[in-house]
């Protein structure tokens, strides 16, 4: 990338920043003579310096003489600066003010003087006194992470010199910001996140974690729950994303990235939501224009790199061996190189920005799909996001773009009976409670059991005295027999529906006792019409055995303690 395609402020910047890189190399000192006299003013740069300079960037000898002098200005204010802080303990912060309410003008620049030791909300006050905007309407980010009202700005990582965004918000986007904080306080209490467990072990909230290939992650209750969190608020953040929102989205995405860290290396290497993430992030970075991240931008990006070379290979080669295809994960990268490029640019970097922002066009040229192809997939009775995918994967081939979407079916399918077998036999498992050693009930092992004609209550009761061991169990229930006449184990209620009383009743038998044993049985309609059947359609209400039962109970208790 030549210099003439930049302009003069851009080429101005590289240039000092090119200048900047041979001094350091050299350990040249400009603070100190023959750059500085004593008293601080500007002393004489050697001219064999700036002639060699001068020959190897290319750029005029004033020029080079101009950056130098603008550098050594430059490092003098920030040693008083230095200086000044050591005497004062006040450290200089600087913020750049964007976002909605600062749209119309010029980003506004702030610097102030306090001390770290006090919280973010004295902070986040004094900026909004002086920028005439209400405090919940104002949000501060630095180096990625947001500064909070609680905790000393030293505790969230702020320095002397520290530079910040300062996020102006909306009205709507601050009371949607707000919601969210409370939402995630309440997430973080004790009680709530009881209540949380509680609800994961019921398929209400059964939530399924995959890996890229779909298949389902064992993960503990503790992981699952800031994993599902953070994947809720990347998926609130990218919707803000899409609306153009961009100052809500990354408040969100940041929020997303605090669950995210909560999780070991291991498990979020098994899923590339969190190099996702950081690119959304980066993105976020960009539109608000807020270079001073560029940093935090570079870092992140090197993670999303990093997850996808270990995850697909550096030229996806995993992923075409274990899907056999590319075409949404190409878009990965392409997004993540076109990052890269830009934030490059903005590093001056310019040969690299070059490399990387061309590597990008051609993916998105690999992407690009023809649209009469599309047509013919659609035609077929296809969805245009599937078939766009599937082409994208076949390099256009109509036919094979048909079997990849086929087999996706049936994989999708396979993958989705297999975790409905896995909800299946969990919901049951709850019912049959633990063997003698405190293991849980092994639910394919009962559905031998019943499979050999024996009956559920039987069955769980044989398993829970031999320990899950099948012969065992066996030999319980020949020595036995009393064992085979216990009831069902209860699982939650099942509504009764008037479609299943319809069925029993059309067997002759009356409603009530229709629905009595359609509760007894928990909505089992074979098992309610055989109960009726050997009963001779009598069944007594399962409340009134409860109670009975229950006051048998308190009276064979009472006698005990006699």
């Amino acid at each position: 990338m030549e210099d003439s395609g930049v302009d003069g402020t851009y080429a101005q910047e590289l240039h000092q920043k090119q200048v900047r890189e041979l001094l350091n190399k050299e350990k040249i000192k400009l603070w100190l003579p023959p750059y500085t006299n004593e008293d601080g003013s500007r002393g004489e740069s050697p001219k064999e310096l700036i002639t060699r300079y001068s020959q190897d960037l290319q750029i005029t000898q004033e020029a080079v003489s101009g950056i130098i002098e603008t550098l050594r200005v430059h490092a003098l204010h920030k040693l008083a600066e230095r200086e000044k802080y050591k005497k004062s303990g006040l450290a200089l912060l600087k913020i750049k003010m964007t976002g909605q309410a600062t749209s119309a003008g010029k980003m506004q620049q702030i610097s102030l003087e306090m001390s770290l030791d006090v919280e973010g909300k004295e902070l986040r006050d004094m900026i909004s006194h002086q920028v005439s905007l209400p405090p919940e309407q104002l949000k501060l980010i630095c180096q990625g992470r947001v500064i909070t009202n609680e905790g000393t700005l030293a505790a969230q990582g702020l320095k002397h010199g520290s530079q910040m965004m300062g996020l102006c918000l909306s009205v709507t986007q601050a009371e949607a910001a707000k919601q969210q904080e409370d939402v995630n306080r309440m997430m973080d209490t004790r009680k709530a996140a009881e209540l949380l467990s509680d609800k994961a072990e019921t398929d209400d909230y059964d939530i399924q974690i995959a890996d890229q290939s779909g298949r389902p992650l064992n993960l503990p209750s503790a992981e699952k729950k800031a994993l599902t969190l953070a994947m809720t608020l990347h998926e609130k953040g990218r919707a803000a994303l899409k609306k153009k929102e961009h100052g809500r989205a990354l408040l969100l995405l940041l929020e997303a990235d605090k669950e995210f860290r909560k999780c070991r290396a291991d498990i979020l290497n098994a899923v590339d939501n969190y190099a996702v993430l950081c690119l959304d992030i980066v993105w976020c970075y960009l539109c608000l224009k807020n270079v001073e991240d560029l940093p935090d931008a570079d870092s992140r990006l090197c993670a999303s790199e990093e997850c996808f070379q270990r995850t697909y290979g550096n030229n996806m080669e995993r992923l075409m061996a274990v899907k056999g295809g590319s075409g949404t994960e190409l878009a990965l990268f392409m997004r993540l190189h076109l990052l890269q490029g830009i934030v490059a640019f903005h590093q001056h970097n310019t040969q690299q920005a070059g490399r990387l922002l061309r590597r990008a066009e051609e993916e998105l040229q690999r992407l690009t799909v023809d649209g009469d192809k599309l047509a013919q997939v659609m035609q077929m009775g296809f969805k245009e996001r599937e078939g766009r995918l599937a082409l994208r994967v076949t390099n256009g081939d109509v036919e094979a773009s048909v079997q990849y979407i086929m087999k996706k079916r049936e994989e999708k399918k396979a993958i989705g009976e297999k975790v409905e077998e896995e909800r299946r036999k969990k919901k049951i498992q709850k019912t049959l409670g633990s063997t003698a050693k405190g293991d849980k009930v092994n639910v394919d092992t009962y559905e031998m059991l019943l499979a050999m004609g024996f009956r559920n209550g039987a069955s769980a009761e044989a398993l829970r005295q031999s320990n899950n061991d099948l012969s065992l169990a066996l030999e319980v229930l020949q020595n036995h027999p009393e064992l085979l006449d216990l009831p069902d184990p209860s699982p939650s209620s099942v509504p009764i529906t008037d479609d299943m009383l319809a069925q029993v009743v059309s067997m002759g038998f009356e409603s009530d006792m229709a629905r009595n044993a359609l509760q007894k049985h928990h909505g089992n309609i074979e098992r309610a019409i055989e109960d009726l059947i050997k009963s001779g359609g009598v069944i007594q209400s399962p409340i009134s055995e409860s109670s009975s039962s229950s006051s048998s109970s308190s009276a064979s208790s009472e006698g005990m303690h006699r």
